[in-house]
């Protein structure tokens, strides 16, 4: 009865997605566009992005957090959309076949397949405040020599169709003081001041807004998961703040500072009037074309920088990394208490993906400095786990009714710091086939874990080290290996990161990832993942990584026959530190969880 329900649903669903892709496509045929391109970003290129601005998802179901569809008005040309491997699954099970085709990509992929197309789809609608100028110059490089048009549009063409849009605005603000952030936003302006005089410039347009958030010292609620200010700012040599937004709550947040001038997000182009010769710092990576584009309208000069404000901040300072090491500690009596709670009721039968996530954050509400969670927490059981960003709903919310696995990748963001994990947990009776993948994944996680590797190491170099266990027995995964985590910013920071691509150094101070993992298609995923701090040896020409995490591993799961003694003695080394530091936080009259405590950490 409940798969019968599950279909008729997505029939409608379906049927509802097809009448809105006609729709946009009539509309686009009428202003003679033969394609329209749309990411899945805002205007700020950000990672979360509100409901209202789910453009991608709206027209095509896909609710991944990274892709690109291209709406063909061609009847000889299919629609399509691109993502990358971690949502191959996903995409197959959200998008509409008849209406798109699903590739494996990014935005190079989206200009080599426009230009593979170039005689059918001439003229390319573009909404410039979705699309970066690194994205556009790209575009056009790739495409140049073609007879493609690009129409840059007033108004997106979704928006134009999408009738019924909810907008709720939360524009709470909230000070992070310097007992917090370790620095003072006066020193913050400082810092950057140099920059700009230092490249010989008036203006930094700041368009990013966990930079911007963290130069102001403030956290807003405008999100569910990243406790930013949706909201950009100019920065003058002199230390002057114009911010354009449109939360109300700034102005008299910063009524009494001078320094920091408060307009309306639409008041930017007239105040771009009064810079004649003035010359700007601006980064393409963040910087909307639309804004571009008002620069050259007024003939403003440039020059192109990486964000200084996201070098500034991947370094945590002293204080920042404390508040770090106290938010893991917070975090991880509050998972304990979740896995004994699940421990207890595995076998009720009662268990659902959905309650579990609820049940997790109900436990974290209960501590005072608990803001929110750093992203939606992953739930699954069994085969949903081999779904890397499954997100669990009511159609897909599996029962924990049989011996599988179950993997939670799960954050929260305290006053004092942010938290990223995740764990697989074995239910009834284990197959000898998860005891090997489960023990390959750990390898590589200790690998990364206990790395010592020299200053100037890139992000690449360091990768395969989370790989070559699994690689030996002919897998690996479709994602990178760790990523940058922001001080109560965005828990995913760029442009840090651990994968076969990524061309950052890895410097010390930075907070990084360690989650290498493994998904059996139809079965389950794997997946363990800790917080590390990057620290100096004590010779200092090399780094080595320090652990954030306080959370037990899966000693079920683990086959010891395949570990050599530096990787049994790190677990047991590991799980000491978890006991020391939890036991500190059990209130001694909770015996239940002190003895499950000891159980989970027991050394193999």
């Amino acid at each position: 009865m409940g798969n019968d329900n599950n279909e008729t649903s997505f029939l409608i669903k379906e049927k509802t997605l097809s009448k809105k892709l006609k729709l946009l496509i009539d509309n686009m045929k009428l202003k003679k566009q033969d394609a329209f391109l749309v990411p899945r970003a805002d205007m700020y290129s950000a990672e979360e992005v509100p409901h209202n601005e789910e453009r991608l998802k709206y027209i095509s179901n896909f609710s991944g957090s990274a892709g690109y569809a291209v709406i063909s008005a061609n009847s000889y040309v299919k629609s399509v959309i691109f993502s990358d491997g971690r949502y191959e699954l996903q995409l197959k099970r959200e998008v509409d076949p008849k209406n798109f085709d699903c590739l494996n990509g990014g935005f190079k992929e989206v200009c080599f397949f426009l230009n593979e197309n170039k005689k059918k789809l001439k003229n390319i609608a573009i909404d410039p405040w979705l699309l970066t100028l690194k994205q556009y110059e790209l575009l056009k490089s790739l495409l140049k020599g073609s007879k493609i048009r690009f129409e840059l549009v007033d108004k997106n063409l979704i928006d134009e169709i999408w009738v019924k849009k909810k907008f709720v605005l939360n524009d709470k603000i909230f000070e992070i003081p310097y007992q917090i952030s370790g620095e003072p936003t006066s020193s913050k302006i400082n810092r950057l001041k140099k920059i700009i005089k230092n490249n010989n410039c008036d203006f930094y347009i700041l368009f990013n807004p966990p930079g911007f958030s963290w130069l102001l010292n403030i956290r807003g609620t405008d999100l569910r998961y990243t406790p930013v200010i949706r909201s950009f700012c100019v920065i003058s040599k002199t230390g002057e703040v114009l911010i354009f937004t449109k939360n109300h709550t700034l102005k008299k947040f910063f009524s009494k500072n001078k320094q920091i001038k408060i307009y309306k997000l639409d008041d930017f182009y007239n105040l771009f009037l009064n810079f004649n010769n003035k010359k700007f710092l601006i980064d393409p990576n963040f910087l909307p074309l639309k804004i571009y584009d008002i620069l050259k309208e007024n003939d403003l000069s440039y020059q192109i920088i990486n964000c200084p404000v996201d070098k500034f901040k991947a370094i945590k300072n002293p204080v920042e990394l404390s508040g770090f090491k106290n938010a893991h500690l917070k975090d991880g009596l509050a998972i304990l208490k979740f896995l004994l709670w699940f421990e207890k009721n595995v076998n009720s039968n009662k268990l659902t993906e959905i309650c579990l996530s609820r049940k997790l954050f109900d436990i974290r509400s209960l501590d005072k400095t608990f803001i929110c969670e750093s992203f939606a927490t992953i739930s699954a059981f069994a085969d949903n786990g081999a779904i890397i960003h499954y997100k669990a709903n009511i159609s897909s919310n599996k029962k924990i009714d049989e011996s599988s696995l179950y993997l939670i990748d799960t954050g929260a963001h305290y006053l004092d710091g942010t938290t990223d994990i995740t764990r697989t947990l074995l239910v009834g009776e284990v197959k000898s086939q998860m005891l090997d993948d489960y023990t390959l994944v750990l390898k590589g996680h200790i690998a990364i874990s206990s790395a010592s590797f020299p200053v100037g190491t890139k992000g690449r170099e360091l990768d395969t080290l989370g790989r070559v266990a699994l690689w030996s027995d002919g897998k690996d995964y479709a994602h990178g290996t760790g990523h940058g985590v922001g001080h109560v910013l965005s828990v995913h920071e760029g442009p840090i990161s651990i994968s076969k691509i990524s061309e950052c150094f890895i410097k010390a101070g930075m907070v990084i990832s360690n989650e290498p993992g493994y998904y059996k298609k139809g079965e389950y995923g794997i997946r363990i993942e800790n917080l590390e701090v990057v620290k100096e040896k004590a010779n200092k020409n090399f780094l080595c990584f320090e652990n954030l995490t306080r959370v037990p591993l899966e000693l079920n799961l683990i086959n010891k026959k395949m570990l050599s003694s530096f990787e049994i003695n790190w677990i047991n080394n590991y799980h000491k530190k978890v006991y020391q530091d939890l036991s500190k936080l059990i209130d001694k009259n909770d015996k239940d969880l002190l003895l499950f405590l000891k159980r989970k950490t027991i050394a193999i």
